[in-house]
């Protein structure tokens, strides 16, 4: 009994949960270990919004796809959007926070409605089932001193700028101090990876199983465009979608990119400014 009591303790530690909170259904009143991860798969797992049962022609799909790539059932999508008005909308977001967002954090809010339109690609596969979730919970890689790793910022389109920028800035400072906890790592539903700091155009990203997709972010550079039959210079950078083809075909995965270019191109249907 006093290891469970102990395994219990370590395991809330891990999610910073005060047990008195948790209504315990052991002997007089005390938490046991199903309470607890009942109340950690309540509070910090994606709710699920709806199973797809992976049969006919889609599990044939899946079956060849998985004998014939092997290790490798991913495809990538690369596609280029201007990032001119995200540029001058930091700036002005800028003013409004006293201090400058990172673009990661305002193209994270893009890519979450982006999200929202298309939930069908905030899922997982596991086995042959195909599980959407209704939570946008998102996977950052960080760079850590234990290397590449991928904690969690949790429903990413509900949450304000502010609160979002507090959470990112949370979380990249615990990676770098190798201080992150279980909780930080369980319940993502889609992942972002950006290499536009180190100067990369464009990359393949490995997904994160078992999610289905993961969205690479590239660098921003000015290049000439041309926008109504003339020559403009425009800054401009390259998405790059990895997904899994067993799970979703091209044309919705494309759809999906597509939808986050609207929205990186077009801030202001994901701001408030004034």
């Amino acid at each position: 009994m006093e290891n469970i009591n102990e395994q219990i303790r370590i395991i809330a530690e891990q999610y910073d949960i005060d047990l008195s909170k948790i209504k315990g259904s052991g002997p007089n009143g005390e938490v046991t270990l199903h309470d607890l991860e009942a109340y950690i798969k309540e509070h910090y797992f994606p709710k699920v919004k709806q199973e797809v049962k992976i049969f006919g022609i889609r599990k044939v799909i899946g079956d060849r796809l998985s004998r014939s790539y092997r290790e490798a059932v991913h495809v990538t999508l690369n596609m280029e959007v201007e990032m001119d008005k995200i540029i001058e909308i930091r700036e002005k977001l800028a003013k409004k926070l006293e201090k400058k967002p990172s673009y990661t954090v305002l193209m994270l809010k893009c890519i979450a409605k982006a999200i929202r339109d298309f939930i069908e690609i905030n899922a997982t596969m596991e086995g042959n089932k195909i599980m959407i979730y209704d939570n946008i919970n998102i996977n950052i890689a960080v760079d850590s001193p234990i290397g590449l790793i991928t904690p969690v910022i949790r429903d990413v389109d509900k949450k304000s700028l502010e609160e979002l920028l507090s959470d990112y800035q949370d979380l990249v400072e615990r990676a770098k101090k190798g201080i992150l906890k279980e909780k930080d790592f369980v319940g993502g539903t889609f992942t972002v990876t950006n290499l536009g700091m180190f100067g990369i155009d464009s990359f393949t990203p490995i997904i994160n199983p078992p999610q289905i997709a993961i969205l690479g972010l590239n660098r921003i550079v000015k290049k000439p465009v041309i926008k109504d039959g003339e020559i403009k210079i425009c800054n401009v950078m390259n998405l790059s979608l990895s997904f899994d083809h067993r799970a979703i075909d091209g044309a919705p995965a494309a759809r999906f990119l597509q939808k986050v270019k609207h929205y990186l191109e077009n801030p202001e249907e994901v701001f408030e400014v004034e």
